[in-house]
């Protein structure tokens, strides 16, 4: 139920006037008191509300605005509100990012962020949430130039919580951007501070510890990937949101499908789609099934992993995202190759190479050239084939990855073994050896 805040004296003006305009538009939408009530608070609370004898907390408010069909600033134009109507926009936009939103979450911000009556601490706040929007949409130059701002406000004030809070974004910037030995250099910052300052926040300190985790895997040090996500779920498992579960169970998933251990990893991952469906988090939702399906494939279980490949596109064509959406393309694309069908395999190829050209992720490319060049050399292809396995080991390779450079070797030594060139094959058969020797020496 949400929360209710009474105020036992009138201040001036201010509870009237919000009461007296949610009085007005429910009456004049014809919406009784339970009507707009309904189990989120009783019809007495919110009678006490419009007589101006009862303030609506944040949440409150807004759900008595999405029922009257207002933006909630509708019933805060009272200057004595400005506040708590910032509060809410701070809100909403959190909000916004949460349902994957970061257009409108950074259009919020924006405008809060122009108003130039704002106290320093909102306005740093207001930065770390349009941070995280700039980095839901993939802007992240400019999210670290917001994170620095705010950075710099935070420590000159001595906000250590929020300084955290900044600290573990800024290292999700440097991630995104895969420079993980600067990502590792923030969140180990941010643990420290979380530590130093003795915060009790058991959701930060579960998001910081994963975020860590994250750089064992990308390491390939599996054993320590685990082990970092598992303490990270341990440290909060009981007040998670959804979310960061969610992200921890994907994390475990792919850890486990490295390892080996198909069984575990295909448990976390059906763990992770519920929670991220349940969301409708529809990015995360078609990263899970290209996981899955990509989990199914190896498995030799192609008609499932298509069915996942191919639903998780048509997720990200219906939102319009181009970054993810080449991986799934060429998954379906190899599925439909493991399955037989060699001229479905090389139209649906074809679709994902020209959707690769509009992807910022160069995992993306990576993932639409190995394809290609399995496709073609199938096709009796190859020299396109060799030249399609060429750019992903330089891709792979400029992205420092042993974990790819190994599957795409391996994939062109069966290719080049398919067109009797047995000397080249056994080179990029070894290759394959080393880059995995490589990652597994790490984990």
């Amino acid at each position: 139920m949400a929360t209710q805040v009474r105020v036992n004296h009138r201040s001036p003006r201010t509870p009237e006037q919000l009461g007296a305009r949610i009085r007005k538009v429910r009456m004049e939408l014809g919406l009784s008191l339970a009507g707009v009530a309904q189990k989120d608070f009783s019809r007495a609370f919110l009678n006490q509300v419009e007589l101006g004898r009862a303030r609506p907390s944040t949440r409150t408010l807004q759900i008595i605005a999405e029922r009257l069909h207002r933006p909630v600033e509708y019933f805060l134009q009272d200057p004595q509100n400005s506040a708590a109507a910032l509060e809410l926009r701070l809100a909403e936009a959190g909000t916004r990012i949460r349902q994957g939103d970061g257009e409108r979450a950074r259009h919020l911000m924006t405008q809060l962020l122009a108003l130039s009556q704002i106290s320093p601490e909102i306005r740093a706040r207001a930065q770390l949430v349009l941070a995280e929007a700039l980095l839901r949409l993939r802007a992240i130059p400019e999210a670290i130039e917001v994170l620095e701002l705010a950075i710099k406000a935070s420590e000159a004030s001595g906000w250590r919580a929020l300084s955290v809070e900044l600290y573990d974004r800024m290292g999700t910037a440097y991630y995104s951007l895969r420079r993980p030995h600067e990502a590792g250099r923030w969140w180990d910052k941010a643990l420290g501070g979380y530590e130093d300052a003795g915060l009790t926040d058991p959701l930060l300190k579960a998001r910081i510890l994963g975020h860590r985790a994250n750089l064992h895997y990308i390491a390939g040090a599996m054993r320590e990937a685990i082990a970092g996500y598992q303490t990270a779920i341990a440290a909060a498992e009981h007040v998670l949101d959804m979310q960061a579960l969610g992200g921890l169970y994907e994390g475990l998933a792919m850890s486990f499908q490295k390892t080996g251990d198909v069984t575990r990893a295909l448990e976390y991952a059906q763990r992770s789609l519920r929670l991220f469906d349940t969301l409708r988090d529809v990015r995360m939702s078609a990263q899970l099934r290209n996981n899955m399906a990509e989990i199914l494939l190896s498995q030799g279980r192609a008609l499932e992993a298509e069915t996942l490949f191919l639903a998780g596109a048509e997720q990200l064509e219906h939102v319009g995202d181009r970054d993810l959406l080449p991986h799934l393309l060429a998954g379906a694309a190899e599925a439909a190759l493991d399955r037989g069908d060699a001229t479905l395999a090389s139209s649906r190829m074809a679709v994902a190479l020209k959707a690769a050209q509009s992807s910022t992720d160069p995992t993306a490319k990576l993932a639409a050239e190995r394809a290609a060049g399995r496709v073609t050399a199938a096709a009796g292809e190859a020299k396109e084939a060799c030249e399609h396995f060429e750019r992903a080991l330089e891709i792979a390779s400029s992205l420092d990855s042993a974990i790819d450079i190994s599957r795409v070797a391996f994939d062109y030594a069966r290719a080049l073994e398919d067109q009797g060139d047995a000397t080249q094959a056994l080179a990029r058969y070894r290759q394959a050896y080393n880059a995995r020797h490589a990652a597994n020496r790490l984990s």
